[in-house]
């Protein structure tokens, strides 16, 4: 493009240029140690332990984010869906057992291991880096289309449509 054409960025160039159907955006991997309780006479006892690895991926349709242009203020804005976080997903290779000849049914750790992760896993703090990531994507994505004449700015999807019908 010659320095003195100008160049009109549209919504709907935007949109093309996150054009991706999903996007995984984190692939957090969370290492847990779940325990087997049992009670022998009047005594809570740890049959044994399980120390396993699981992960949780949070994704992202790109198609729902949508796009404002504001050239009067020099403000592009992109509203952003909400990650959506995956189930604890085990990784069966990565069962250890304390102590190490503890005889339990797989079907028995399986339920423990991922009852401990759904559980403990912080689905807050993915959240938060999966929603820093999807900014990284979409800046970078959309970079060459805004140039020096438009700033980036993020809000939640929530927001685009009371925005479109203030607008009207």
């Amino acid at each position: 493009m010659d320095d003195d054409e100008t160049q009109y960025v549209t919504e709907s160039d935007l949109k093309s240029a996150v054009d991706i159907d999903n996007l995984s955006t984190i692939d957090y991997v969370y290492h847990g140690i779940a325990e087997k309780h049992s009670t022998f006479l009047w005594q809570d006892r740890v049959d044994y332990r399980v120390k396993y690895q699981a992960h949780v991926r949070a994704s992202y349709k790109l198609v729902d984010i949508e796009f404002r242009v504001d050239r009067d203020n020099g403000v592009a804005t992109a509203y952003l869906p909400e990650a959506e976080i995956g189930e604890p997903q085990l990784d069966h290779k990565e069962f250890g057992y304390l102590p190490e000849n503890a005889t339990a049914d797989m079907k028995d750790v399986i339920a423990l291991c991922r009852e401990d992760a759904a559980s403990d896993v912080d689905r807050d703090e993915i959240r938060r880096e999966a929603d820093a990531s999807l900014r990284d994507t979409v800046s970078a994505l959309t970079k060459h289309l805004l140039g020096d004449d438009l700033k980036l700015e993020f809000k939640p999807i929530s927001e685009y449509s009371e925005e479109v019908a203030a607008d009207e």
